[in-house]
């Protein structure tokens, strides 16, 4: 059966009967698929753990199964939970919650996004010689495992130390969520840096393949400062056309069916036809489907139905951000984080160190105590969704690969154990600030920049029980609006 998937991706002719075995193997893992998320939420649950490191463990248990080794059409489905998770995203980044949390997001999360690239970048270089590396090499060395940590460029180790700034927006909330410390100030500052890493990502992504081309060129012959920006211009300008001729569709055909007063179910079917139509269109300019999708939230979030839109997917969530999970457990490589566990374990410290000390440093000049920047960096020292595309594009991307396949690899087990690591870098961290650590929920009334109101929203949004206080009596949140909340 492997071999007639195989066959398929590649074209071959095959006859009924073996067509037949290909639609009942792909019938059976979708099942699986679905089975095993239905399966981890519960468990997870009762075993008090976080249902994305549940998801990344079924998708490793089912690689190592080989249940999607050649099953095209199954990583093409599991492909739309990224694609449903940065729509999400950019829905989310909207102008009016940038300026609620524009202390913490374009101050603490600026300086984090800055600091921490410089950082990373720092640990590898110059090429060659890089501090690093050379710590690295003197944990673990041999044949090819240090042609492997090299860094050939400056601009490899720029990409890296990007890739690695970012956090996961997914697992951060959720744990903020599910401790129900959303609405405290180290959780309200937390969404701020999460929102401005978003909004970094957009202008990188672009930028990714100008650098590609850029390396390539160094290489060669020399390099074309005038092409490359020419080429840079040329790219803002598809994406702006892009982005202001979807906005005006999109708002027509949602003007359309409100004035229609057509059925939820017409204006679910818009929205994900929005979101694949950007992704597709995204892909035709050249730029990845992945961006497309994150455009498409942003471009979303400046109209009246926002709202609405995150109201009526809220029920795809769930399960779209499982099969990225999924997904991404999948794309584990276990005999590599095997023979590299010396470094994969310095590299994970490391990652995870060097976050939660910036944040830890940077916050109090934003207002935050140093227990609480403490927490928040912990919350924040894995790596991210982001970094899957980001390492992906630089390795496939259509200028030329800025690094080889293996590290990409190595650096998505990094970010994938960092993951695991968190919950237990937030226990020790709290236990480190102590019983002084404030963990009061924000008070909306002493709040004019409207911070607060976006932490309850999200709150909200991720199933955090918050409890009302009105006079003696309270209720929760999810009983109450959120102008109800507010008053």
């Amino acid at each position: 059966m492997e071999r007639t998937r195989t066959e398929v991706a590649k074209g071959a002719a095959i006859d009924d009967a073996e067509w037949s075995k290909v639609v009942d193997s792909v019938d059976v893992d979708l099942a699986l698929l679905l089975v095993s998320v239905v399966a981890v939420v519960p468990l997870c649950k009762k075993l008090n753990v976080s249902p994305v490191l549940g998801f990344l463990g079924v998708g490793l248990l089912l690689n190592q199964e080989g249940v999607f080794s050649e099953n095209r059409e199954v990583d093409q489905f599991c492909e739309l939970g990224i694609q449903f998770l940065l729509f999400e995203m950019g829905l989310e980044l909207s102008v009016q919650r940038l300026k609620a949390l524009g202390k913490y997001a374009f101050g603490l999360g600026l300086c984090q996004v800055v600091f921490g690239n410089l950082l990373f970048a720092a640990a590898l270089l110059p090429p060659g010689e890089a501090f690093g590396t050379k710590v690295l090499e003197m944990v673990q060395s041999g044949r090819g495992v240090d042609d492997l940590l090299q860094i050939r460029s400056p601009l490899e180790a720029i990409v890296v130390g990007f890739g690695l700034t970012l956090s996961s927006s997914a697992l951060g909330l959720q744990l903020l969520s599910d401790r129900g410390m959303m609405t405290t100030r180290l959780g309200t500052a937390s969404l701020g840096v999460l929102l401005f890493q978003d909004l970094a990502v957009v202008p990188f992504i672009i930028a990714l393949p100008v650098l590609q081309k850029m390396q390539s060129a160094g290489a060669g012959d020399g390099l074309d400062v005038g092409l490359m920006a020419a080429y840079t211009a040329t790219s803002f300008l598809d994406l702006g056309v892009l982005s202001i001729g979807g906005w005006f569709v999109a708002k027509k055909l949602y003007e359309v069916i409100t004035e229609l007063e057509c059925d939820d179910d017409v204006f679910v079917a818009l929205s994900l036809l929005v979101l694949f139509g950007f992704s597709n269109a995204s892909a035709a300019a050249g730029f990845s489907d992945s961006l497309g999708a994150f455009i498409a939230g942003l471009v979303l979030a400046g109209t009246p139905y926002a709202h609405d839109i995150i109201g009526k997917l809220r029920a795809f969530k769930g399960l779209f951000l499982s099969l990225f999970f999924v997904t991404i457990g999948t794309t584990i490589d276990v005999p590599l984080a095997r023979d590299l566990f010396p470094i994969v374990t310095l590299m994970t410290a490391g990652l995870m160190a060097g976050k939660l000390a910036t944040i830890t440093a940077l916050g109090p000049l934003t207002g935050l105590t140093w227990r609480e920047a403490l927490v928040a960096g912990a919350f924040l020292s894995q790596g991210g969704e982001f970094a899957f595309v980001i390492f992906g594009q630089a390795t496939s991307g259509s200028g030329g690969a800025l690094f080889p396949q293996n590290l990409d690899e190595l650096l998505v087990v990094v970010v994938i154990v960092s993951m695991a690591l968190t919950p237990l870098a937030v226990d020790a961290a709290m236990a480190i600030a102590g019983p002084t650590l404030d963990l009061s929920p924000c008070d909306a009334s002493e709040d004019p920049n409207g911070s607060c109101d976006v932490a309850w929203e999200m709150a909200e949004s991720y199933g955090q029980e918050l409890p009302v206080v009105e006079g003696e009596e309270s209720v929760l949140k999810s009983e109450a609006t959120p102008a109800e909340f507010n008053d």
